[in-house]
């Protein structure tokens, strides 16, 4: 029997400095329901991709050009080069790379793909790009073809047509029917997509991304077509595609979906049915900050896809914040996810991203979780301990009670995203409850069955933790 797919994704990182723990947390949480899903029998897609565009790096660039040559630096730029050599802990043997702009983006890209998979994230590693590549921008360049060809680009300024009712009605249309996580985002979402006008042309004249018309794409107006591109990346490889002919092929991959009538070139078509398998992105996980940009992202699919293959849910979150601030890699303020991992170890950065998950779309005030976790941690281990070595006394029917009921409550929190409380009930409420039943006994069924229990939702959450609870 084929799997039911599930597709999982996110807004894309811009790798200007390493993961922020907002950007992290996100991340975490995706593989968390990315596990889920596996467990109850879906054929998961989580993709990664880096985003490289803008014109953040410049700056990085262009300071270190200046350091290098021994030219004198202002106080912005002293800021820049502090954060560096402080913040992001760039070896000097390394520096010569920040010269170019590429260059930095592949560093950090690599240092944020290890810092993942240091964690545990089950992306689809395999599979990862950046947008770079050609074929990615041969597919924006397709897209605009569409919006041209849809009249919905401003010529004279470089714009969208957002507030044409030609475009708004459709996109506040796909809105409605979306789900949203927490439902007071769909409010929140809905005014920015009313408030969408021609104002914000896409051309920047100097900036990193696809090149249309002696302009460059800025970020705010691609990123939105990545979940598509997500969705068919994993099938070029094995196709006859390349720069000389993918526009044309990812025109009639969009022509197609828009009408699956249309008559398409067989690699075309290939796309096209591959496409049909993986979308529409079943939940898509976002920063809340990013309201504006999900109803540019609304708009895009209004536009490419037809409503079955719309997002079905947004799930928003807060981002990480101390002292009240939301953290901030790219400004040096707060933590990295690689400083965590030095300080603390891959486990527990994990389970300290997954204890800020009580009420998702609230910001979380970072202050000494890490140590929190690392006691939380060495106490559970001592329980693992214990329990492996010994009985629980033969209460059957006790065990079961406690384990069915501790099962339905896990799933239900983790359906509705209050990670936090399931890591607690399973490193703190269940082992106070077992304790009193432990023996002095050899293992028994029943601590096996203990056992089991925390080997089943340990693989979800920390699959560390999972593989601990069977080692000797």
């Amino acid at each position: 029997m084929k799997k039911k797919k599930y597709f999982l994704d996110i807004a894309h990182m811009h790798p200007v400095c390493p993961l922020s723990l907002s950007h992290a947390r996100i991340f975490v949480l995706a593989d968390v329901w990315a596990r889920w899903k596996r467990k109850q029998g879906c054929s998961v897609r989580l993709p990664i991709c880096m985003h490289y565009s803008g014109s953040t790096v410049f700056k990085i660039t262009d300071v270190v050009s200046k350091f290098l040559q021994k030219q004198e630096l202002n106080d912005a730029e002293n800021k820049i080069l502090k954060l560096i050599f402080n913040f992001y802990k760039i070896p000097k043997d390394k520096l010569h790379r920040f010269t170019d702009p590429i260059e930095v983006l592949d560093y950090f890209s690599n240092v944020i793909l290890k810092d993942l998979k240091d964690i545990q994230v089950s992306c689809d590693y395999d599979d990862y790009f950046n947008t770079n590549s050609q074929l990615y921008q041969e597919f924006v360049h397709a897209i605009f073809d569409i919006y041209a060809e849809k009249r919905f680009i401003v010529a004279h300024n470089k714009s969208l047509n957002y507030s044409n009712p030609t475009f708004r009605n459709p996109a506040m249309q796909r809105l409605n029917k979306a789900d949203f996580s927490p439902a007071t985002a769909k409010t929140m979402v809905a005014e920015s997509l009313e408030k969408l006008d021609e104002k914000w042309s896409f051309a920047r004249e100097d900036s990193i991304g696809t090149h249309i018309d002696g302009h460059v794409v800025d970020p705010m107006f691609d990123a939105e077509f990545l979940s598509i591109f997500n969705a068919i990346f994993p099938c070029l490889k094995d196709l006859s595609i390349n720069q000389s002919n993918a526009r044309n092929i990812f025109k009639e991959l969009l022509y197609k979906i828009g009408n699956p009538n249309q008559k398409i070139s067989p690699v075309a078509n290939e796309l096209y049915l591959f496409a049909r398998e993986i979308l529409p992105v079943d939940i898509f996980f976002v920063e809340r900050h990013l309201q504006n940009w999900v109803a540019k992202r609304i708009y895009t699919e209004a536009i490419s896809l037809p409503p079955n293959l719309s997002t079905r849910k947004y799930f928003f979150l807060g981002s990480i914040t101390k002292d009240g601030r939301a953290d901030s890699a790219s400004r040096g303020y707060g933590m990295t996810l690689s400083q965590l991992i030095d300080a603390a170890g891959p486990e527990t950065a994990r389970v300290a991203l997954l204890l800020s998950f009580g009420t998702s779309h609230r910001d979380y005030e970072w202050d000494s979780t890490p140590e929190h976790v690392k006691r939380k941690l060495k106490k559970f281990n001592d329980f693992l301990r214990h329990l492996k070595t010994h009985g629980v006394g033969g209460n059957i029917q006790g065990i079961a009670s406690i384990l069915q009921s501790k099962r339905r409550g896990v799933e239900n929190l983790i359906e509705r995203g209050n990670i936090r409380k399931v890591l607690l009930t399973l490193l703190e409420e269940l082992p106070e409850m077992i304790k009193p039943m432990i023996v002095n006994s050899e293992p028994d069924d029943e601590s096996k069955e203990v056992l089991s229990f925390f080997n089943e939702y340990f693989g979800v959450l920390c699959p560390s933790l999972s593989s601990e609870i069977y080692e000797k």
